[in-house]
């Protein structure tokens, strides 16, 4: 673990430019390079945590692109590639940070042209965002295989290419890619500021069978605008695949029933509006465009079907445990009388869900988990007091208590792997399946959860 003083440089290295040290830093392949340039950042007479941030978007080099539309092709593994459509604003510059606005396409729309209608919408504040469009096959949790993080996949190419603001990534979707927004905010809340999902409903739909509630917390961080329209007719499913009432009828129930979860979902019914037709409404749509993202939270709850959906803000799963709801379905337990087929899927498929839940308490750290071996507990800047011991209980059992240095050997390493320079990770306590605990460093990082 990497922490000095700036005694521990030369003075020449102490008053090298931190941004050019940072620029070197992302183009450097060679370990001992690497580590020598981290050495000189942190024996900077100006450096500290807090600088670390401003240095990294100052000095990581992105690509001089032109405004307008462009088409990249990303390769979402074994997904396979996926077309994604940017639109740069007037006045784009790569040496500042942009909003992104993650568009994601209603059926029989070609993201291209979802692309241009989203920047419409936007109006004249169109100049403030990036639109990235992508082609995706994932909008839902019972999605059928192969089961690859495509969205992850796509949102880290753009951010690869473009220079995002980690902290303004929005996710706004129509009918199909509504749900899609859902989606992508429910098993992805921690890389999202706000959602706007129109024309659809939640990810998988509301009703007494009860899966949706295990789900929805984890939007407990994200602002969603979900609207709709009176009159949209068109029929959404239940788990067994059952006609479950119309769009406008599950949105009803969804709203009357997500009262008192404590949830930040707005919900909105467009008198008059059809599927088809649906106005958006500006002013809210306004609203979650300008929020920010919840970098860190002191109770983390997350629910989700498969390992490259294990991350949610300090918490990452690196291993999957025990049985998993992969394909074929697993066989449903019996029907009870008076209950539904969906209600009998949601009692067969609940416990086979993933769970990572976390409560910071000053500094200790409670973690509980379900199907998760090998999990990371990540520490930002200002997540604890660095002067004193912090103490992990992974399942009711202690794993770790003492003292942790912040590292910005590792901070740098996860920024490069993450792309986040938002949220920096100046510590890490790897616990395995079995309890033991390690302290994570550069050489010991293990990929993000999304790239095992």
């Amino acid at each position: 673990m990497l922490w000095l003083s700036p005694a521990t440089a030369d003075a020449p290295a102490a008053q090298a430019d931190p941004v050019s040290l940072v620029r070197a830093y992302w183009s450097e392949r060679d370990d001992g390079v690497r580590a020598s340039l981290t050495r000189r950042l942190a024996s900077h007479p100006d450096y500290r945590p807090s600088r670390l941030r401003e240095w990294l978007h100052a000095g990581v080099p992105f690509e001089a692109l032109d405004p307008g539309l462009r088409t990249i092709t990303v390769d979402a593994g074994a997904e396979g590639s996926r077309a994604v459509t940017l639109v740069l604003p007037e006045g784009y510059r790569a040496d500042r940070a942009w909003p992104l606005v993650y568009a994601l396409h209603p059926s029989g729309e070609p993201a291209g042209r979802w692309a241009e209608q989203v920047r419409r919408m936007l109006g004249s504040r169109a100049r403030e965002f990036v639109i990235a469009s992508p082609e995706y096959r994932q909008n839902y949790i019972a999605a059928k295989p192969p089961f690859a993080a495509e969205h992850a996949f796509i949102l880290d190419a753009v951010a690869r290419l473009v220079h995002v603001d980690a902290n303004r990534v929005y996710a706004f979707g129509y009918s199909r890619g509504g749900f899609a927004a859902w989606y992508v905010t429910l098993f992805f809340a921690d890389r999202f500021a706000g959602t706007v999902a129109l024309a659809a409903g939640f990810d998988v739909a509301p009703g007494p069978d009860g899966l949706w509630r295990h789900i929805a917390p984890n939007a407990a961080h994200v602002p969603v605008l979900n609207a709709w329209g009176e009159r949209d007719s068109l029929i959404i499913r239940d788990l067994a695949e059952k006609p479950a009432g119309t769009f406008a009828e599950s949105n009803r129930w969804f709203a009357r029933e997500v009262q008192g979860m404590g949830l930040p979902v707005t919900n909105i019914e467009v008198p008059g509006g059809e599927h088809n037709q649906l106005a958006p409404p500006g002013a809210p749509i306004a609203e979650i465009l300008s929020r920010r993202r919840v970098v860190d939270t002191p109770r983390v709850n997350h629910v989700f079907r498969h390992l490259h959906q294990a991350s949610s803000y300090w918490l990452e799963g690196l291993s999957w445990v025990g049985d998993a709801w992969s394909d074929p379905w697993p066989t449903t337990v019996g029907v009870q009388p008076g209950e539904t087929e969906a209600a009998a899927l949601s009692r067969t498929l609940e416990p086979l869900l993933g769970r990572l839940t976390g409560v910071r308490d000053g500094q200790v750290i409670r973690v509980t988990k379900r199907h998760v071996g090998d999990t990371v507990v990540w520490r930002g800047e200002r997540s604890i007091n660095w002067d004193q011991p912090v103490t992990i209980e992974v399942d009711g059992k202690m794993v770790f208590s003492g003292k942790v240095a912040p590292d910005i050997d590792l901070a740098l390493a996860r920024a490069k792997a993450t792309m986040d320079f938002e949220r920096l990770c100046f510590a890490g306590i790897r616990v395995s399946a079995s309890g033991d605990a390690s302290v994570v460093t550069a050489a010991t990082m293990p990929e993000p959860a999304w790239k095992r």
